[in-house]
């Protein structure tokens, strides 16, 4: 059978949300040529990903998303210029029937978010923020801006250490976004102002993310919450993030430079913060 998948409606509920009529919640896995299909292991808004084995027998994880809407050549194409490092190691990509697929390295700890639901330490909080902005500092380097930071999007090795993930929504920086009414690129949670104005990509939005997890990392929640989209997006847009806990309070500075409204008073780049951290380590 040439398909990816026996019922390929079934993975196209999990990745786009909408159950079809007639089918059960166990599906068969997806088939996918030269990969042992072992388990489901993460679904998303966008895409499904699945435990498998390659020809050698070697774990790894396939991504899958309906082929007219993949942005996994895209994630392919960024990550094959940015290879290695604090950024996941991604290993083949194609196509078979309606689905796109991309295997990657399979990262036994799991996911940022998760992680932080046990809560972290302020010293895990700038382990973590060091370890994230590696990842976007390459990239950035790179030339280009990840415009989807968030917790889920850093996966953990076994050894607790973060890499970048979900390459999918990078573009060069520069690059003309534009702005759809109603629409937001990235996770209205964690996206910089400019971003919700139309600004070209650049990396400050994404200094501006991370700032956004720094937060929650060390306050056990974001800086902007809200019961409606427009509450979130709003506050992004003018109020000031709540102080941090008082034994925070020594790093209530490097939080505000990294939220910044304005694009000139932030940090510009995940460089820049790697800066600042080892300017606190040498004091």
């Amino acid at each position: 059978m040439d398909a990816v998948l026996r019922h390929p409606a079934s993975l196209a509920w999990r990745v786009l949300g909408t159950p079809p009529r007639g089918l059960s919640r166990v599906d068969p896995a997806p088939r996918v040529p030269g990969y042992r299909v072992l388990r489901e292991v993460g679904t998303g808004r966008r895409s499904s990903a699945w435990l498998a084995q390659d020809a050698q027998g070697a774990e790894c994880v396939l991504k899958l998303q309906p082929a007219a809407a993949s942005t996994l050549h895209r994630e392919w194409e960024v990550a094959d210029r940015v290879r290695g490092g604090a950024i996941v190691r991604m290993h083949d990509h194609g196509r078979c029937g309606d689905w796109a697929w991309l295997a990657m390295d399979h990262l036994p700890g799991g996911d940022l978010a998760t992680r932080l639901r046990a809560g972290v330490t302020p010293a895990e909080a700038l382990t973590f923020l060091a370890q994230a902005a590696q990842g976007l500092a390459q990239l950035h380097r790179a030339g280009y801006v990840h415009r989807d930071v968030k917790p889920a999007n850093f996966l953990l090795r076994a050894d607790g250490a973060l890499l970048l993930a979900d390459l999918g929504l990078a573009v060069p920086a520069g690059t003309a976004t534009g702005r759809r009414e109603g629409s937001v690129t990235g996770t209205p949670r964690y996206v910089a102002p400019e971003q919700l104005q139309g600004a070209p990509a650049s990396p400050a939005a994404d200094v501006y993310a991370l700032g956004v997890l720094l937060h929650e990392m060390l306050a056990g929640r974001p800086p902007f919450a809200g019961e409606t989209l427009l509450e979130i997006l709003s506050q992004h847009l003018v109020a000031t993030p709540p102080r941090l806990p008082d034994a925070c309070a020594p790093l209530q500075p490097l939080v505000d430079r990294m939220l910044a409204k304005e694009v000139e008073r932030r940090l510009p780049n995940a460089e820049a913060v790697l800066g600042l951290l080892g300017q606190r380590c040498m004091k």
